[in-house]
């Protein structure tokens, strides 16, 4: 069995992901969730490039990338955006992306994981942070889960606002 790579809170080092963890928790307004709504480009404008967002599809049974940020295409070599993760191949495999999607969604909590993985550009391991994060609209519960990724060691990280 692999070790996993959810991490607490106080583990995440990356400026990035924690001001979007702060800017998430902000958003919630008192509620467990907080509404999608306040998710817009303008709002996101410093973690933009680092986003991905995915669909609650069937209650979990599959989940639909809606957005996938440009330097996550960048980092994995191939863009997601407009796909379902059952369609996709990915390094830890399909069953266990959605495994991780779903413990998100049925939690209703973000999800800290720090790691490694592979970098599409020179075929290295490069370390990397993230929250996945519950959204909704209105009281419906989970529809949306918002994922923000930092590569501390690549080139573009360096010397950046957060």
């Amino acid at each position: 069995m692999s070790k996993s790579d959810i991490v607490s809170e106080e583990d995440v080092t990356s400026p990035l992901v924690r001001s979007f963890h702060r800017f998430w928790k902000d958003c919630r307004k008192g509620s467990p969730i907080p509404d999608r709504a306040h998710f817009t480009p303008e709002s996101l404008w410093p973690w933009i490039g680092r986003v991905l967002i995915v669909d609650v599809v069937d209650g979990g049974r599959d989940f639909f990338h809606r957005i996938v940020g440009t330097e996550i295409v960048t980092a994995v070599g191939r863009d997601l955006t407009r796909k379902y993760v059952s369609e996709c191949d990915y390094q830890i495999g399909t069953e266990a992306m959605l495994a991780r999607y779903r413990e998100t969604a049925a939690r209703a909590m973000p999800t800290f994981r720090k790691g490694l993985m592979i970098w599409a550009f020179d075929r290295t391991w490069i370390a990397f942070e993230s929250v996945t994060a519950p959204m909704g609209c209105g009281s419906a519960g989970v529809d949306q889960l918002i994922t923000v990724i930092d590569h501390p060691s690549l080139p573009a990280a360096q010397g950046r606002v957060s």
